[in-house]
Formats: C-alpha cells, structure tokens, sequence
C-alpha cells in the first residue's frame, strides 16, 4: 500500500468537468451576472475551505521490508489554492532514509478533489470528510484502496519563505539562504558572488533539508542527513527575520520577499 500510495501522490491523469449542485432560477442575477458560474464558484470555495491545514497519512511498513518502520505522507493545503506535499520514508531507528518534496496547487470540481504537481495533469481523487479526517480514494489506484489522512495541528506559518543573509569572507560574498517550504520542513543553501552587485559566480550549493520545531522562542533546526541540531533564537521585526546562537548573543538579519 505505501509503494501504492506514492505513485498515486506522484503520477496524474487528465479529465476535469464542471457542474453545480444549486438550483438555477433564469441563469442571470439581478446584476445580469451568470448565476450558473457564481453558484459554481461559491460552492467551491465551501469546498476548498475544509481542505486548508495539514493532512498526514502514516503508513506502516510490511514485516518484510528490512529497512523502513513507516513513511509519512503530509498534504499542506493553503487558502489561496496552493499546497505542499512531503513524504518522509523512516528506517528502523527512525531517522529519514528517503524523502519527496513537491509544491502542489488544488482545487474541487464536480464532488472531486483535483490535485496538480505542475504538469498539468492533475490527480483525480474522491473524497468525503469524517470527524477529524479525510478519507480518499483515485481511480487510479487498482487495487481501490482507501487512505484515511487525519488533520493535525497547523504550525507556524510566519517562516514559510526564502530568507537570506549576505556576509563577506576574504574576497567573496556568501548568500546565506533558509528556505522555509512547510510549517515543518524547510533546507538552507548557499550563493557565492565576487561582486554582490553581479551574478553569483557559481551554481547555488546543494540543499540541505531539516525540520523544525520551537521551543519558546527557539527554533530547532535538525539536519535530515546527519540528524543533528541547530539552535536558534529567533524574532520577528520589521518583516526581517533574526536569529542567534544565544538569548543575548550578536544577531543575523534575514531578509525575504514573499509570494
């Protein structure tokens, strides 16, 4: 079932209809507006508004995979239509061994929930909501299992952006990056310049991917490689984001711009 689940998150299908569920008096408002096209979207917003928060589907794995405990599956939808899929596959120790990451748009159409990793072919899923969780099930899946995702608590969305730092060290300019992608999950990377007013002089650095987690005003960021730590004290202020190694210790001032 996780291999299962997978494909279906990853892979897409076409076809997408329209239809509306509210009676249509004479097709036109009192403003001549098309009532048909109205109805359609308000219902989908109705729709689209049970969605938003974060959605996680734990798969245990079979007795004869000797190398993973479970895979986590988190679907993050947003209000404006967007969202983020990660999937997180544990080994026996519960460290991360392998991992997807996938920015997503949605939307709902004729009783069905559309999901579009960016190709333009959307993911057809039927779905109903119960107590705390969503239930669903594609076509696509042939042996017609059903995945039962429950909601948990939404995070922290200040974080979510780009945020960078420039410092000079001898005769470069680093371009420090902490990219937040999800109230959880987020990786730093680097640019490197010789003139800060020029193109980088290399290719951006490889990400490093963590997840996070607070502590009062600590933001713990921990490596997903090497499962180790990194603390930070942080605050908001001005729409800049700064972070130190200690309560009262020297600040580095990020900077974003945010969708």
């Amino acid at each position: 079932m996780k291999k299962n689940l997978f494909i279906l998150l990853m892979l897409a299908v076409a076809g997408m209809t329209m239809s509306c569920e509210k009676e249509v008096v004479d097709g036109k408002n009192e403003n001549g507006a098309d009532n048909t096209t109205n109805a359609v979207e308000n219902n989908n917003a109705t729709e689209m508004a049970k969605f938003v928060g974060c959605w996680e589907y734990i798969s245990v794995a079979d007795e004869i995979d000797q190398f993973h405990s479970h895979t986590d599956y988190i679907f993050y939808f947003y209000e404006n239509g967007d969202g983020y899929l990660t999937i997180d596959a544990y080994d026996k120790e519960n460290l991360i061994r392998s991992m997807t990451r996938n920015s997503l748009t949605y939307w709902v159409e004729n009783e069905k929930l559309y999901v579009n990793y960016g190709d333009d072919n959307p993911i057809e899923w039927e779905y109903r909501f119960q107590d705390n969780t969503l239930i669903m099930r594609s076509d696509m899946d042939e042996y017609n299992n059903t995945f039962v995702f429950t909601k948990t608590e939404d995070g922290d969305m200040r974080f979510i952006g780009d945020w960078s730092t420039m410092r000079a060290d001898g005769e470069y300019y680093y371009d420090d990056h902490i990219k937040f992608v999800t109230p959880k999950d987020g990786f730093t990377y680097c640019n490197v310049y010789d003139n800060p007013n020029a193109a980088p002089i290399e290719e951006p650095s490889y990400p490093q991917w963590f997840k996070y987690t607070f502590d009062g005003d600590m933001l713990i960021m921990t490596n997903i490689d090497s499962a180790t730590s990194t603390k930070k004290y942080y605050r908001f202020e001005g729409g800049k984001l700064y972070l130190s190694n200690s309560k009262d210790g020297i600040e580095t001032c990020y900077s974003t711009i945010k969708k």
